[in-house]
């Protein structure tokens, strides 16, 4: 990805990780109409995107990133409150972690090309499958890479643009990833701030494909990096607005963060302490009452 658009993308395009599993290759519901030719390359463009909100390039030369938000879902008049943490480590590890209050209840992992979802409450594991799940997530785990633009993670990447009656422009870049059964990333940047203002893409559940919508606003600066401090997503019936609350950039890691651990035959979650037992009193080890001296001694 653009190294500005994981900004855009941990900030509101964020959803559970391995929700990007649900991604398809029908495009029908994307507008992919050719527009007007460009009036920037696409090395343009990124150059004045980077310097719109990385103009320091303390992102782009960061080794590590942490960042919180708090998320809000709301689908069929019922809404429900979470909290998501995503931490990078160079140089390609990602972690994401839901929260419900302040109890973590799903963390996912991917790292060197392999990738895992765990459940907190059980603490059962589960690896992505090779294929198009794997291949989904590694695209993502790019995407979030501080050093790599999009000439360096899609295939193919297209400009175009479109000018409205009052003049304004806005830039059109349209990322494919080059990979069977993955739609493109289509993003529309502000000709003016050059900050992103829409991204689309397509999933696809079960048998019907549907158009994600992510709509990044109220862009803030956190240190020398700007950010949308909102953002909105709408995908089917649901509509999740991200709010950014926390981030820091080369933030040290245990080694342990991203691998899920084994520990006596069950897995212990990367960064969640365990939790420890307390023998009754009754349980514990009672010292073995001393030799009585007529039996225990020797007659000479």
């Amino acid at each position: 990805m653009l190294k500005q658009n994981i900004r855009q993308w941990i900030s509101g395009v964020l959803f559970p990780l391995f929700m990007i599993l649900v991604c398809g290759a029908c495009n029908n519901a994307l507008d992919l109409t050719p527009r007007m030719p460009s009036d920037l390359t696409i090395k343009e463009l990124i150059r004045r995107m980077n310097r719109a909100s990385d103009p320091k390039k303390e992102y782009f030369n960061c080794k590590s990133y942490r960042m919180r938000q708090t998320l809000s879902v709301s689908e069929g008049g019922v809404k429900d409150l979470l909290t998501l943490e995503v931490c990078f480590q160079a140089p390609d590890k990602l972690r994401t972690t839901t929260f419900r209050g302040e109890k973590p209840t799903v963390v996912e992992i991917c790292n060197g090309g392999k990738a895992w979802s765990i459940d907190c409450g059980t603490g059962r594991i589960r690896s992505i499958p090779s294929g198009l799940p794997l291949e989904l997530i590694r695209l993502y785990t790019k995407q979030a890479t501080p050093s790599l633009d999009a000439a360096k993670i899609f295939r193919k990447v297209d400009i175009d643009m479109s000018v409205d009656e009052k003049g304004y422009k806005t830039y059109r870049l349209i990322c494919d990833a080059g990979v069977s059964g993955i739609a493109p990333y289509v993003y529309y940047v502000n000709g003016h701030t050059f900050l992103t203002e829409r991204i689309e893409t397509i999933m696809y559940v079960g048998l019907h494909e549907y158009l994600y919508v992510s709509s990044p606003s109220d862009y803030k600066w956190f240190g020398n990096v700007r950010l949308p401090g909102s953002s909105t997503v709408k995908l089917m019936e649901s509509t999740r607005i991200s709010n950014i609350t926390a981030f820091e950039l080369n933030v040290e890691f245990p080694d342990h963060y991203f691998q899920p651990e084994i520990r006596r035959g069950r897995i212990r979650l990367p960064g969640v302490p365990e939790k420890k037992k307390v023998l009754p009193v009754s349980a514990k080890k009672k010292s073995p009452p001393a030799a009585e001296s007529g039996k225990s001694s020797l007659k000479k």
